[in-house]
């Protein structure tokens, strides 16, 4: 899939238009291939998923799947069809608040997910390597907490901005010569 994407966007001959809804369709491929396919796939390995079963790793690669499998691809959805079911000229809309909420939303998301990741390492080196007790091991990961929650509060901002775009979408201006 990522490679299929890769190829198409390489070979194209005619603009990717509208951009917004491409920019969203690409981000899902490649944050739901390091999500599902590369986080997913490693933490599924029996000799990892023996340790990291149930650590924070395992809220690292759902939280970056669900993002790029569902999440993206809603937002991909409504930026395709809310500009044509409101019959915008040429499909086209003003992109800005959409760019700037798709970079908030996926760098917030990816910040959470790899400070998950480090939690997650660290818990499953105190838990199971150490044999600490569970309540015990929470302390050391507490600062990487305080970092996914930072990370939620961009997160939040990349939401809010992406909805209020999407709830007022305009159509394009058209270009003066």
């Amino acid at each position: 899939m990522v490679y299929d994407t890769w190829r198409d966007v390489k070979h194209r001959t005619q603009p990717l238009l509208p951009r917004l809804t491409w920019v969203y369709m690409i981000g899902m491929v490649i944050i739901h291939f390091i999500g599902a396919g590369m986080f997913g796939f490693a933490h599924t390995l029996p000799m990892i998923n023996y340790y990291t079963h149930g650590s924070q790793v395992t809220v690292s690669h759902g939280h970056l799947s669900f993002y790029g499998a569902y999440v993206l691809l809603n937002l991909t959805f409504f930026y395709f069809a809310i500009p044509r079911i409101k019959k915008f000229p040429g499909a086209s809309y003003e992109e800005k608040g959409g760019h700037w909420g798709f970079w908030l939303t996926t760098l917030g998301v990816m910040g959470m997910s790899l400070a998950f990741a480090v939690a997650g390492v660290l818990q499953t080196y105190l838990e199971r390597v150490q044999g600490q007790p569970y309540m015990v091991a929470q302390q050391p990961i507490r600062f990487w907490m305080f970092v996914v929650g930072v990370h939620g509060l961009v997160v939040l901002a990349g939401v809010l901005l992406v909805v209020k775009h999407l709830l007022t979408l305009r159509p394009a201006r058209a270009a003066t010569a």
